[in-house]
């Protein structure tokens, strides 16, 4: 019997280039598997539960934002913090000095006048002059602090500072009032409630 000899030139590069050609052919069918089976997502139709009738406020600085959610958006529903202290109150003030003792009462009407969403101006404690409040929707204001320890207050050597509020938005009649007034002669407290006219 006769031995068959193969001759084989084993050539790395040869090699080499064949792995070089069969990972292209796979990425390039993994590219074209990819590509394919992507498609652009698209929102679906939009459902309306016909049960839903009632219309919400959907301005996140409301004092109502996204009550009675869920429901129709329907922002002229929204409350807004300036607008539940528009008007003329009658205001029934106690005052005290810094110790806590009784000085005097005493009743003045202030007006409130929205200047915004959030921002409104009351007279009525020093004359005409107007000050400057800032509301929040969780029922409280506070006096803007322009310099110091408040706004200054009928003359340049006196300044206010305090705030007000609502117990909720079923209240629209009285604001509940604190503030201070700080004086050449010292400090003076101011607490009382304003009912509406």
């Amino acid at each position: 019997m006769q031995k068959i000899k193969f001759y084989f030139k084993y050539n790395i590069f040869t090699h080499f280039a064949l792995i070089l050609r069969t990972m292209q052919i796979r990425i390039l069918a993994f590219i074209l598997l990819f590509t394919g089976a992507c498609k652009k997502y698209e929102d679906p139709d939009p459902f309306t539960d016909s049960r839903i009738k009632n219309k919400y406020c959907n301005i996140p600085s409301a004092i109502n934002y996204n009550w009675d959610f869920p429901g129709i958006a329907d922002n002229s529903t929204c409350i807004f913090p300036a607008q539940i202290y528009k008007g003329t109150y009658l205001f029934h003030d106690t005052i005290t000095n810094n110790l806590g003792e009784f000085i005097s009462k005493d009743s003045f009407y202030i007006t409130l006048l929205q200047v915004d969403s959030t921002r409104l101006t009351i007279s009525g404690f020093c004359g005409n002059d107007q000050y400057l409040a800032k509301a929040t929707r969780f029922f409280k204001f506070t006096l803007d602090s322009l310099v110091g320890n408040g706004q200054v207050y009928c003359n340049n050597k006196d300044t206010i500072a305090g705030g007000g509020s609502k117990i909720g938005i079923q209240d629209t009649t009285s604001i509940q009032m604190i503030y201070q007034l700080q004086t050449d002669t010292g400090v003076v407290f101011h607490k009382g409630t304003a009912f509406k006219n």
